[in-house]
């Protein structure tokens, strides 16, 4: 009988010591940091990656052997070099070659031209009054086309003496040879590449079929500097999946006005495929699970209080409250994991 007291006595001494300890953890303020809500932006985004292609690029080479001359930038009066900005049109490099502009012979197709036209006038006005036959007349126009196109051919000739930048862009490879000296037929010149607009080609999961669409903006971001960050939009979608991979492929056009990116960058695409304005949301993180449903913690006074929500769109560091919290209520981003509902809690932070 007496093991019996002591049994039950002991049951009751260790209860007693629970209650206290229950009281005390209730008690013993936690320090957390909070959140006051106000109304943000949630986005779900899809992420990929890829390197950066210039929407422009052309490699140059000469179509004839001649003495080499590179020109003079007219916007620093030093000769061109890379990294230069060019405009389409502008001649970087002229080849010399006396014997081959001699026979192109430039100037003298040009008098036939206008020989070829001012006989031909004078036959159409005769041929109005009667005073040549009409196979004169057609004898004089077919002098003028050929003399037209023998000029046109020997213009042609004439511009493979400069070579001119076809694009506006900037000079990416300006291979060195010392002024004058001759160089030889299809050896490369000079690189330009535009890249104010960048494209990049990706390949998107099947789960993300139906759901990224031409059109939607993207955020570009290099993996050497999260602070370069640039928009772009989807601009093509290949409509069908890859069996082997369940993938499909997808292309972005890049706005890069400011430079930002360069060429062959390995760059993060979030493409965002949905999103809501001026709704409450706070970090996943914080959105706790029970048998009841999600709930979070905010504070009532100097107590943490578990309220029950309700989430909609979720994307990496935000989720949308449907429902259950509203503007400026704050609630505990950091500090819940020890909390329980009507625990006592003390202010070390608070989140904007």
């Amino acid at each position: 009988m007496k093991k019996i007291i002591t049994a039950l006595l002991l049951i009751l001494v260790i209860a007693g010591c629970g209650n206290q300890n229950q009281r005390f953890n209730m008690d013993v303020a936690v320090d957390v940091t909070v959140q006051n809500l106000t109304p943000s932006t949630v986005r779900e985004v899809v992420t990929v990656t890829g390197d950066l292609l210039p929407a422009g690029s052309v490699s140059l080479t000469n179509e004839m052997s001649g003495e080499y001359f590179l020109q003079k930038n007219p916007s620093t009066g030093a000769l061109f070099k890379m990294g230069d900005k060019v405009s389409r049109g502008t001649v970087i490099i002229r080849l010399e070659d006396k014997a081959y502009r001699n026979t192109t012979d430039i100037e003298g197709e040009r008098l036939n031209l206008e020989i070829s036209e001012q006989e031909y006038e004078k036959q159409k006005a005769l041929f109005e009054k009667g005073g040549v036959t009409q196979r004169e007349l057609v004898n004089a126009e077919r002098n003028l086309v050929t003399a037209r196109k023998t000029y046109e051919n020997a213009q042609i000739n004439l511009d493979k003496m400069s070579i001119e930048a076809p694009i506006e862009g900037v000079i990416t490879s300006l291979p060195y040879y010392s002024q004058g000296v001759r160089v030889q037929q299809g050896v490369e010149m000079v690189s330009i590449m535009n890249y104010d607009q960048m494209i990049l080609n990706v390949t998107l999961p099947a789960a993300s079929f139906g759901k990224v669409e031409a059109g939607q903006p993207t955020y570009i971001t290099s993996y050497s500097s999260s602070k370069d960050t640039v928009t772009g939009t989807i601009s093509q979608l290949s409509p069908a999946l890859d069996v082997a991979t369940r993938s499909f492929k997808g292309r972005i056009k890049v706005q890069n006005q400011d430079d930002l990116l360069r060429p062959g960058m390995f760059v993060n695409a979030g493409i965002v495929v949905e999103q809501k304005d001026s709704v409450l949301a706070v970090p996943p993180n914080v959105v706790l699970s029970q048998m009841g449903g999600k709930f979070v913690y905010v504070l009532d006074g100097e107590t943490a209080r578990k309220r029950i929500v309700q989430t909609g769109l979720e994307s990496k560091d935000r989720i949308e409250i449907v429902d259950g919290l509203e503007a400026g209520e704050q609630v505990v981003v950091k500090g819940f994991e020890t909390l329980r509902d009507g625990s006592k809690v003390k202010i070390e932070d608070e989140v904007k």
